[in-house]
């Protein structure tokens, strides 16, 4: 009887212990290249290893880079705080094809889907809708400024989102990811100094 006892508390503790580790396995994985969103402006300027471009005051950093052989920019935002609260991929390269740009849209959603799973949201908003026997593709639609295509995943920290819409006319494909809940993250930490002084 007594060994019973002992066997579920031991069982206890390792679900315990299996709870911190999963906890800080997923914590471990980064939300934005090499980042965490929270990580300081020096932190992100001294280990971002990618082409440095500029920085805009001490909210946001720019860099060249390529991601799966696209060339890219690649913007870091933060808050008044200095946290890195966001980033985002735009992409670069101009096509006369513009169907191309749908092209590489559909391929980098589909691998953020393979990723994330099936985007919560996917939308296609068009501000006016082709009438009957109009042969406009949804490149040129797009080019148009007619049409835009969008996809959203959440996660547990971050929103992740794939635009592709006319931005100075021509079509532009980026990708954003923003910290879903920064301020809870600050008060969380806030909470926990609190919790040691209680």
């Amino acid at each position: 009887m007594e060994n019973l006892k002992i066997m579920k508390h031991i069982k206890i503790i390792a679900l315990i212990c299996l709870g911190f580790i999963q906890n800080a396995v997923a914590q471990a994985k980064p939300d934005f290249r090499h980042f965490n969103w929270g990580d300081s402006f020096q932190k992100v300027l001294s280990g971002e290893s990618a082409q440095y471009i500029l920085k805009d005051n001490d909210d946001m950093l720019q860099y060249k880079d390529q991601l799966g052989g696209f060339d890219c920019d690649v913007m870091y935002a933060f808050n008044e705080n200095d946290k890195l609260v966001s980033g985002n991929y735009r992409f670069t390269k101009k096509y006369m094809n513009m169907q191309l740009y749908v092209q590489d849209y559909n391929s980098f959603k589909a691998l953020l889907t393979q990723k994330y799973g099936n985007p919560g949201l996917d939308q296609q908003n068009w501000s006016s809708k082709p009438g009957a026997g109009s042969s406009e593709s949804v490149g040129q639609a797009i080019a148009n400024g007619n049409l835009s295509l969008r996809a959203e995943w959440v996660t547990n920290r971050s929103i992740i989102e794939i635009m592709l819409s006319r931005v100075a006319s021509q079509p532009l494909l980026q990708i954003y990811y923003t910290a879903k809940t920064l301020n809870e993250m600050e008060n969380k930490a806030l909470m926990q100094k609190a919790l040691i002084k209680l």
